[in-house]
């Protein structure tokens, strides 16, 4: 799952006809008070973050002149609200509204299916409508290979009875637009939430996108930053960097996201940063299991499965280690049918790049289990290149449990501190 800024949801909306309040996009106060130029005040002031219940925090102001705009841009940027930095604000006219609805499609799994909705209290956490008042909520299941057509949608909202038949149609007419923009751009969740009715027609005062992560390569045009892992705050540089991984080519996958980007919270743990890579979801969480309990942390999450080949091993290896501040790195695959000889390839020509003046051989705790199809192979490979007799190297193979790699790799990583603390060591890290 992608989620996009309001702004770039915004984008979205108007390519499919919707309306949406005049804004500019701003990332200091003189381009906020710019923006504010052009549109006419009072304007509204929208931190543009990965979080809801902006409103809430503090996150959503309106500005009446040009001192309390100043004020308000300058209070918001480089502030965190809701726990996000905030780097960018959007500005926009305000818009007075005579009744503020919501009207949304979102992907049911239970159903398999998208879903219509619809409600008459606008402006308001549609979770807690849906809870405490569900009759609120309207819904109308979707054949996606039937689509919605303007009655469907004028069927869905006769229960909308503090709507007249004028305003009915105009969100109908919403609803038919939101469905083409839900399935044009692979969202697995689009929502307008309040959609103000007024005098002059309807329009988006805030929206809420969030595209299938899997469909990235089709969504060229969105230009989206960031990747599908990250949840809800911006993705780092190597997140970004490994999202590009699987562009364009689906011979296996990689997915990487930092767990402990700064390490904050290794250093109010006082655990042990190390990088990580596995093959299998199922193996890397054993892995974990294994290592936490003897204080080492993962600082990423990295799955490469589905038999990648050796060039993409070769990529995310190099994101792994560019990780600053790890003590250490753990590969292992599960025992499948993977070719583990390109995985070693891959990770072989990594290591070289990263330290040419060792042939490859890492300067920190390494350990590598491979266990699974041309495991031999790969093992093999390993010690021809000279990276499997390397002195902060360790190589095991099918016959090794999670338990044994975790104890292999503290083993390795005491004796690697023990050696960096003694004096004139030449050869430690």
């Amino acid at each position: 799952m992608v989620k996009l800024l309001e702004y770039q949801g915004k984008e979205v909306l108007r390519g499919h006809g919707l309306p949406t309040p005049a804004g500019h996009v701003v990332r200091s106060v003189d381009q906020a008070i710019e923006a504010a130029r052009a549109i006419g005040y009072p304007v509204v002031v929208k931190a543009q973050i990965y979080a809801g219940k902006r409103g809430k925090s503090g996150g959503i102001r309106t500005a009446h002149d040009e001192a309390e705009l100043a004020t308000v841009a300058s209070g918001m940027l480089g502030s965190k609200i809701c726990g996000h930095r905030v780097e960018v604000l959007l500005i926009e006219e305000r818009v007075q509204a005579d009744k503020e609805i919501y009207v949304g499609i979102v992907a049911d799994p239970s159903l398999r299916m998208p879903v219509l909705l619809a409600c008459e209290e606008g402006g308001i956490d549609i979770e807690e409508v849906a809870a405490t008042r569900p009759e609120h909520l309207l819904k109308l299941p979707v054949d996606v290979l039937r689509g919605v057509y303007l009655h469907d949608a004028l069927n869905l909202l006769q229960e909308a009875h503090g709507l007249s038949s004028r305003q009915k149609l105009e969100v109908a007419r919403i609803l038919e637009r939101l469905y083409a923009a839900y399935r044009g751009h692979d969202c697995r969740l689009i929502e307008v939430n309040p959609l103000a009715l007024t005098p002059d027609g309807t329009v988006a005062l805030d929206t809420r996108v969030e595209l299938d992560g899997d469909a990235m390569g089709r969504q060229t045009n969105i230009g989206v930053d960031r990747a599908e892992e990250a949840g809800d705050r911006s993705a780092t540089l190597l997140e970004q960097i490994a999202s590009t991984i699987d562009h364009d080519d689906h011979r296996g996958t990689v997915h990487f996201v930092q767990i402990d980007p700064d390490l904050s919270y290794i250093r109010e743990h006082n655990l042990i940063p190390i990088g990580f890579d596995c093959v299998g979801a199922g193996v890397s969480l054993t892995m974990m299991d294994e290592l936490v309990p003897l204080g080492f942390y993962p600082v990423n999450f990295c799955d490469s499965s589905g038999n990648p080949v050796g060039s993409k091993l070769y990529r995310i290896t190099k994101v792994i280690f560019s990780q600053p501040g790890i003590e250490g790195y753990v590969f292992a695959s599960c025992v499948s049918s993977q070719q583990l000889d390109n995985t070693a390839r891959g990770i072989i020509k990594a290591l070289k790049e990263l330290y040419p003046e060792t042939g490859g051989q890492p300067n920190i705790p390494t350990v590598l289990c491979f266990r699974g199809a041309w495991d031999e192979d790969a093992l093999r490979l390993l010690h021809e290149h000279g990276i499997g007799e390397g002195r902060w190297v360790r190589v095991l193979g099918r016959h090794n449990t999670e338990r044994e790699v975790a104890l292999a790799f503290r083993a390795l990583h005491e004796e690697w501190k023990q050696q960096s603390k003694e004096p004139n060591d030449a050869t430690g890290a």
